[in-house]
């Protein structure tokens, strides 16, 4: 059995680097990427348990060009006793900072119900700062009209969160 999971090349439009390159590629080749996050957290937790339980491969990708218009180049290739899914809550809080009126926003993580923390997510999900992570995951909260998302952790290798 083989699953795909795609990664993206550049950043998308709306992200403060926007059009550069995210290096997700390189950073999972040097094992700087240790796992990617991706919305619909039922749905990777049915199809990473099944991988794990049937065995197969775990195929990291990216498109070479266009999302959906190029084809698709494989980044590793992951063996099933290797990967696994873990269930990532993210909270979002902005409050009013007063006298000067501007918004502070803070977001905290639990991943299996245990506390993490952002730069930690960030650097093992191959950003190189915790705010472009959030960033990159900022309109997923806008998307459920939510203070709080739901999301799978997909693990590049044994490595789990304790």
């Amino acid at each position: 059995m083989k699953t795909v999971v795609m990664l993206t090349k550049v950043f998308f439009e709306g992200h403060p680097k926007a059009g550069q390159t995210t290096d997700f590629a390189d950073n999972v080749r040097a094992g700087k990427k240790i796992h990617t996050c991706r919305d619909n957290y039922e749905y990777w937790a049915k199809k990473i348990t099944k991988l794990t339980t049937e065995g197969g491969t775990l195929s990291v990708r990216q498109w070479t060009e266009k999302p959906y218009r190029s084809p698709q180049e494989t980044i590793t290739d992951i063996p099933a006793t290797e990967t696994g899914v873990s269930q990532l809550i993210i909270k979002k809080d902005t409050h009013c900072v007063l006298p000067y009126r501007h918004s502070i926003t803070t977001y905290t993580a639990t991943v299996d119900g245990k506390a993490v923390e952002m730069e930690t997510l960030a650097k093992n999900d191959g950003f190189t700062r915790a705010q472009d992570f959030t960033s990159f995951i900022d309109p997923l909260f806008d998307k459920y009209h939510s203070d709080t998302i739901t999301l799978a952790i997909i693990h590049f290798n044994i490595y789990r969160y304790q």
